[in-house]
């Protein structure tokens, strides 16, 4: 199909509707992931800052004179970046396309573009692509000033010697005092490789995940997000209605299947087909209408712009037709507390 400007309207108006198919089509194989685990934030200039205060401390008993409390403030910056996706055809090609091969081009790019969010999010959760370590671009700290995935993030930054809580059991679990942040007593082993135990203990742990008053913070795990290496496994915990649980705590002794306890947490799957780690997952206090635990901070929406008129310079002198793509933006970190990861 040649694409002149006096088709060019019909050749868009089917590309929109070939869209709308490829729109559905992956929605129902490929859900957008950015949503359910990023709060989507606009932004109007080339970077947004963030800025919170600590926690208010819980109300003590009164003796004595007032003392005033006076919450330190934190912030948090994210520099806006450029990216593009530039498709062309040879003029020539189009106008001798009688079957059709290059047709669906628009819309690949588009699909493309839409998935855009999900890569770089994925990218900067895994320390790949433009976020790689070392690179230009590498992972940015997390908002207490340490790497986001670590295992001694400080509950109040302010006080010698803070109590501190981690979010990255990676490496086969990681050893805990009491198995909860800021025990004591004996050491458990806190997640690991994806099984019932590993997945009982992280939630557990974050349910336990302290403010700067010593409290709970009330961190609630509703989304574990897992590789598709995985899917089996954390759809047998989570969803199965009987399983032949293990020994737990001071409950031994069980034989045979039994009630799926892990079903009335209220934790979802979701499963991210982008994730290049086939050992890693996540869990995640993600609700709607809260702070989720990384950030999509948008700047200027993926747009695409045509250059097909014949007396573009690019179209009059090598008879190549474009459409450029182009968005501003960027993926980032929200609280730590709200997301754990672990793995083997």
């Amino acid at each position: 199909m040649a694409i002149t400007p006096a088709n060019q309207a019909i050749f868009f108006s089917l590309a929109e509707v070939t869209l709308g198919e490829i729109y559905a089509e992956t929605e129902k194989n490929i859900p957008v992931i950015y949503t359910q685990i990023a709060t989507e934030k606009p932004s109007t200039t080339s970077q947004n800052v963030y800025a919170w205060t600590q926690m208010i401390p819980k109300a003590r008993q009164w003796s004595g004179p007032r003392v005033v409390v006076e919450p330190s403030s934190l912030t948090y910056i994210l520099v806006n970046r450029p990216w593009e996706l530039t498709v062309g055809i040879d003029e020539f090609l189009s106008e001798d396309d009688h079957m059709g091969v290059f047709y669906r081009l628009l819309t690949d790019q588009l699909r493309q573009l839409r998935r855009h969010p999900d890569y770089w999010l994925r990218d900067l959760i895994e320390a790949t692509g433009v976020f790689a370590t070392g690179q230009p671009g590498s992972p940015q700290l997390g908002l207490d000033g340490l790497t986001y995935w670590n295992t001694a993030h400080p509950v109040d930054p302010y006080v010698p010697n803070p109590i501190t809580y981690c979010n990255d059991f990676t490496g086969g679990g990681v050893a805990v005092a009491g198995g909860v942040p800021g025990g004591s007593g004996s050491n458990t082993t806190v997640g690991g490789t994806f099984g019932v135990t590993a997945f009982a203990t992280l939630y557990e742990y974050m349910l336990r995940m302290l403010g700067e008053d010593g409290e709970p913070l009330g961190v609630v795990p509703n989304l574990l997000m897992a590789p598709v290496q995985l899917k089996t496994e954390c759809e047998l915990v989570l969803k199965n209605q009987m399983f032949s649980p293990p020994s737990w705590g001071a409950i031994t002794g069980q034989v045979g299947a039994a009630d799926n306890v892990f079903k009335r947490f209220g934790v979802d799957l979701l499963i991210n087909p982008y994730l290049t780690s086939g050992t890693k997952w996540y869990l995640m206090d993600s609700h709607e209408g809260a702070s989720k635990p990384f950030l999509w901070q948008l700047r200027e929406a993926s747009n695409v712009v045509p250059r097909i008129s014949p007396d573009d310079p690019v179209r009059f002198d090598t008879h190549r037709l474009l459409w450029g793509g182009r968005g501003r933006g960027n993926a980032g970190w929200s609280f730590s507390f709200l997301c754990a990861r672990s793995g083997t």
